[in-house]
């Protein structure tokens, strides 16, 4: 492939009111992505996503496509691969950080890659047979008690049977609210909890989880600061729930000092946080290697990002969807269409796209 043209577009999307994301991390209203369409010699073209959130990875949209056109344009324009994989350490060697932009990038190269092939890329790299669809759990945020049993019935009612709340609430708040959500719903639904790294001292983490261990908490989502690996392994030592590390970990060094540590139980992954396509399977190969559970994640992709997510989560074995769902039904958040075609959402499940590439093209531009 050889690339001919790099293009970006800046996009709004609206998340509904009653489910925006409030978290120790800050609060998710609104999403700005940065699009990416990159073109090759042949007509060919592929998507990528950047879905940038400042509090989170110190990314914005805008910041990205001055980045895009200012620095990374000129690196791609005219550049020939014979793999999308070539795409990571092209990006590594020209810009730090930045995870997110270099994320859609590579996916919009591998997207490219497939199209290019007539393939899907989850065909292209899978290790196992292809699941047609993904159950998915959905993210309550960190709302009031009365707030938090609309939501969670907002989400089962759409099928969702797996429910994420945002915790880390001083007091009685957090008991309060799950309880809530118990006395609304019963005990069917599976409960997942994730702090955002609210804790960074090892007996208070230990404590709230053993105050909402009572309403049948199947994980614990980072429940300690993403800057130490070893206060999470610390915490994972004595917690009596599994402990899934998400912002802790964001490249292959930090999953090679968590195996080290054996400070998860499960590992996050997801294109964008780990800065591409390229490094997710990187990632979840060595995990592979060391029988370390993952699951997807999530910063609120459209069903442009979430097509390279499920591609990689429905191809990769070291993915037990079934027995630990991921952040695939993002449709539920936005107001507006998001991708052509767009993910297929029923009954809790999330189906893989089956077209070239990633399967979704950007939602036609305003």
């Amino acid at each position: 492939m050889k690339i001919i043209a790099v293009h970006t577009n800046v996009r709004h999307f609206a998340i509904r009111p009653q489910v925006r994301i409030i978290s120790h991390a800050g609060t998710h209203d609104h999403s700005c992505f940065l699009h990416i369409i990159i073109e090759d010699d042949e007509g060919n073209k592929g998507y990528g996503e950047a879905a940038l959130t400042a509090l989170w990875s110190g990314e914005t949209a805008q910041t990205a496509d001055v980045m895009v056109k200012e620095i990374i344009r000129a690196v791609l324009l005219q550049k020939t691969f014979d793999h999308p994989s070539e795409t990571s350490h092209l990006l590594e060697k020209t810009i730090y950080g930045n995870s997110f932009l270099k994320g859609a990038i590579d996916c919009a190269i591998w997207d490219l890659f497939g199209r290019s092939q007539g393939l899907s890329v989850a065909t292209m790299i899978k290790n196992r047979a292809l699941p047609i669809s993904l159950p998915s759990r959905a993210s309550i945020g960190m709302y009031p008690v009365r707030e938090t049993v609309a939501a969670a019935k907002y989400f089962w009612e759409a099928g969702i049977r797996t429910l994420k709340f945002k915790t880390g609430l001083s007091g009685s708040l957090d008991k309060d609210r799950l309880r809530a959500v118990r006395a609304e719903l019963g005990y069917e639904p599976s409960f997942t909890v994730d702090y955002n790294g609210r804790f960074s001292n090892s007996d208070e983490a230990l404590s709230s989880i053993h105050v909402l261990s009572e309403f049948g908490i199947q994980y614990v989502e980072q429940p300690t600061h993403r800057e130490s690996l070893s206060l999470l392994a610390k915490v994972r030592r004595g917690s009596p729930i599994p402990i899934i590390a998400d912002e802790a970990i964001f490249s292959p060094m930090q999953l090679e000092e968590a195996i080290r540590l054996e400070a998860c139980d499960v590992v996050c992954l997801y294109p964008g946080k780990c800065g591409g396509f390229s490094n997710s399977i990187t990632m979840a190969q060595r995990c592979q290697e060391v029988g370390l559970p993952c699951v997807g994640g999530s910063n609120l992709e459209t069903d442009l990002g979430s097509a390279a997510t499920l591609s990689l989560v429905a191809s990769q074995s070291i993915f037990p969807h079934m027995t630990i769902p991921g952040d695939y039904a993002n449709g539920l958040y936005y107001l507006d269409g998001q991708g052509e075609p767009a993910l297929s959402f029923s009954e809790g499940n999330t189906f893989l796209p089956e077209g070239p590439g990633f399967g979704v093209s950007p939602h036609t531009n305003p």
